[in-house]
């Protein structure tokens, strides 16, 4: 009974449905950028990286939201960041096949810091260890796809979710348009608008009856797969 109830509570009024089709549309979303700039050759000004960029906020509110569910959140979040933080190591190899040799680390390692610093807010640890968690994850989110503002746009829709007031609105927007113009610092004002148009991406779905089903391990398992297809495709030719 309590597995049925955290699946009916979903944080913003989203269902299950609607959340894996935001996964589903950011994963499309991201493909469209890494096949069309790492295999196709298309610049970082074109309309691929452009549309590239719904992806990231879409992938921070859906583990937001999730994080956030009722029950364990402390528990939850801090398998979730092990869980990421492992397929980022499992990606490694298949990132520098596809794109060369990355100055950054894949996303998986930012949305793992994101779901550490949500177990940061939810753990009843000692609040020595919260903070230690917590600086550590800002000093190594420099070295993060997305940056600072990535990382810590998690815990903000987090904490929008468990403690929604007009502060915390503010912050995770502030958070928002930070990894918009940082995406616009490469892709221009298309690349900002495309980022912030998430948003509008995540309205329009909870607002429609869609629904996909569900593939736990789509996402992680899909990312080191697609990059890994695009490398060997690319030394194939």
């Amino acid at each position: 009974m309590a597995g049925a109830a955290l699946k009916q509570h979903v944080p913003f009024g989203f269902t299950d449905g609607q959340l894996e089709t935001l996964k589903w549309l950011a994963l499309a979303s991201m493909f469209l950028d890494h096949f069309g700039r790492h295999l196709m050759g298309w610049p970082q000004d074109s309309w691929v990286f452009a549309g590239g960029r719904f992806a990231f906020p879409l992938f921070a509110l859906v583990l937001g939201v999730n994080l956030a569910r009722e029950g364990d959140r402390a528990t939850r979040a801090g398998r979730t960041a092990l869980r990421l933080a492992g397929w980022c190591v499992v990606s490694v190899l298949p990132s520098i096949w596809a794109r060369g040799d990355p100055q950054m680390v894949n996303v998986l390692g930012t949305l793992s810091l994101g779901a550490a610093l949500c177990w940061t807010l939810a753990s009843p640890a000692p609040v020595a260890l919260r903070l230690l968690v917590c600086a550590a994850s800002a000093v190594a989110a420099w070295w993060m796809e997305f940056g600072i503002g990535g990382v810590f746009l998690v815990p903000a829709v987090w904490l929008l979710c468990t403690r929604p007031d007009p502060g915390t609105a503010i912050v995770a927007a502030s958070l928002l348009f930070a990894t918009a113009w940082l995406n616009g610092q490469f892709g221009g004002w298309p690349a900002f608008a495309c980022t912030v148009g998430a948003l509008a991406v995540a309205a329009l779905v909870r607002a429609l009856p869609v629904s996909m089903q569900r593939w736990r391990y789509l996402f992680y398992a899909g990312y080191p797969i697609h990059l890994a297809l695009i490398g060997w495709l690319k030394h194939a030719g």
